[in-house]
């Protein structure tokens, strides 16, 4: 009984932290200097001056994320510390913090991106594969030609040759990102027949016409 009163009145040890492990870890460090500096006040005696409970001061400096400026500024103050260095260490943290999670999405996006597969087998590449359509540049430098002298081009083969593929991730990215200076087209529409293609699509065929005025 005496044991289990003594534990309460101890309190729960603070884990220890490694400053060196980020800005996390380093601000919470700093934190408990400026409490021991303080004379270590207890949370509970700390929370008694400040609207913040006392969970939310002993979080602050608990080291597993970066407390808001209020609470930092709340635990700061009732320590002593000084309101306008402690938020520019609290932003500097931040900032840190922020780079941190900036740079780890970063790596993740490469590694998703290092982990798919170029080939695609017997699904066509789309626009937005076009990073991983090579091989046929002649192609695609031909067909774009074509494309920009003809009104009208068709690009005939057999099932399975490539067509798609073709079309998709080398003439579109091929328009909407010209070189030497070509015009880029007005529209680049990709549509599927179906069963009544005029009927579907007749609003979309339609060339647009500029409106001429009248007179007023």
């Amino acid at each position: 009984m005496t044991g289990r009163g003594a534990g309460r009145g101890a309190g729960r040890r603070e884990r220890s932290l490694d400053p060196d492990a980020g800005p996390v870890e380093r601000f919470a460090t700093q934190l408990r200097a400026l409490r021991e500096s303080a004379g270590r006040p207890t949370y509970r005696a700390m929370a008694e001056k400040v609207p913040f409970s006392v969970t939310a001061l002993s979080q602050a400096a608990a080291g597993r994320q970066l407390p808001t400026l209020a609470v930092t500024l709340a635990y700061a103050e009732v320590c002593g510390g000084d309101r306008q260095e402690w938020e520019r260490r609290w932003r500097q943290a931040a900032a840190e913090v922020a780079e941190r999670a900036a740079g780890e999405r970063a790596a993740g996006e490469r590694t998703a991106d290092d982990a798919r597969p170029p080939y695609r087998g017997l699904a066509r590449y789309e626009p937005g594969d076009a990073a991983w359509f090579f091989g046929r540049d002649d192609l695609v430098d031909r067909l774009t030609d074509l494309t920009r002298n003809h009104r009208f081009t068709a690009v005939f083969g057999p099932s399975g040759s490539g067509k798609s593929s073709l079309l998709r991730a080398g003439l579109i990215p091929r328009l909407r990102a010209p070189r030497d200076g070509d015009a880029v087209p007005a529209a680049v529409r990709v549509l599927t027949p179906g069963a009544d293609p005029l009927a579907t699509h007749a609003g979309r065929l339609t060339p647009y016409r500029t409106p001429t005025p009248t007179p007023g």
